[in-house]
């Protein structure tokens, strides 16, 4: 009987486990897992020491898993897309490192925990699934994700943070130093508007709160040309070699990954579904990129206040046909 009893948990955990694992469905450039977190040093394969743990470096290939408490990182013009069995993707920008972790007790809400060390991840996370209640972190605020289209940057590892709703809503708590005990500040981002959050100064000593500026405004064209061109992954030929050996698989995937963004689109945006349905659309970039593209169209140029300056590109006029033509 116990042994019964512990096969049976052994399922549910290991059923549970498959539904975090993300999985490299596409990749650009150098892109590499970090894994096996350890606190003694590790003597077997090329390692690396970060925040006082050990872990494995492994190169990342298609086909790949993202397995507990492991750290993805992208080197320069290197970005990679990672999708869920439920259809759940991360896209991660260039000069990104971010670690997940999920808690091991299934029946705990939030057990999902995404800590952006730097760089940048565009997530699309449909509300039905078990990253509902995902926490996204870095390390001046927290976003509690609901089922969402978000975009979140965090400039080097103690810059500002920015955040961008392309489709759903976001909760966002700024982070505090540990020692002061009032609460923190909490609001909320709508679809179609972004917020920086910026650390002004930060005293300890006196046991203050960090100083942070928040500025929430309309999203602009600008962002949203900047959130397209940081989530498209353009594989190489030896990235799409490696993608040959697990194909099958990858292709599923990436049904899965339109069929319940669609599903996600059809709630929030029902006229954006009905075109894409019409236009038999079948590939998650494709499904991405008509989203920001319809919010490119009613965007305001510039915004009302100066904020996201380290994400300026100069829009020009024929800006719509030259970043979402047809043949993304």
């Amino acid at each position: 009987m116990k042994f019964f009893l512990l096969c049976l948990l052994f399922l549910n955990y290991s059923i549970y486990a498959s539904t975090n694992v993300g999985i490299l469905l596409k990749k650009q450039g150098t892109v590499e897992i970090l894994s096996n977190p350890s606190k003694k040093a590790i003597s077997k394969g090329k390692t690396v020491l970060y925040n006082g743990t050990y872990y494995n470096i492994t190169p990342a290939r298609p086909g790949m898993k993202i397995k507990n408490g492991s750290i993805l990182r992208t080197g320069k013009k290197s970005k990679a897309k990672i999708v869920y069995k439920n259809g759940d993707q991360f896209n991660v920008g260039e000069g990104t490192a971010y670690e997940i972790a999920w808690k091991r007790d299934t029946k705990k809400k939030e057990a999902t925990t995404v800590n952006l060390i730097y760089g940048s991840l565009r997530g699309i996370v449909s509300k039905k699934g078990p990253r509902n209640n995902m926490k996204v972190k870095s390390r001046n605020a927290v976003m509690g994700v609901r089922g969402t289209d978000f975009h979140f940057a965090q400039k080097g590892t103690s810059g500002k943070s920015a955040i961008t709703v392309i489709r759903g809503e976001v909760k966002v708590t700024e982070n505090l130093a540990k020692k002061v005990n009032e609460k923190p500040q909490e609001f909320k981002i709508k679809q179609g508007f972004s917020a920086s959050i910026n650390t002004l100064k930060e005293d300890i000593k006196s046991e203050k709160p960090l100083a942070t500026k928040v500025d929430i405004e309309q999203t602009t064209k600008t962002q949203l040309v900047s959130i397209h061109n940081d989530s498209k992954v353009k594989p190489k030929k030896e990235d799409l070699a490696q993608a040959k050996e697990v194909q099958k698989e990858l292709v599923e995937l990436e049904k899965q990954a339109v069929e319940t963004t669609l599903d996600d689109i059809k709630e929030y945006q029902p006229k954006v579904y009905e075109q894409m349905i019409k236009a038999k659309v079948k590939s998650i970039d494709k499904v991405n990129a008509t989203v920001v593209a319809k919010a490119f169209k009613v965007a305001p140029a510039k915004p009302k206040k100066k904020s996201f300056d380290d994400l300026d590109i100069e829009i020009e006029d024929d800006a719509y046909d030259k970043y979402f033509s047809e043949d993304e």
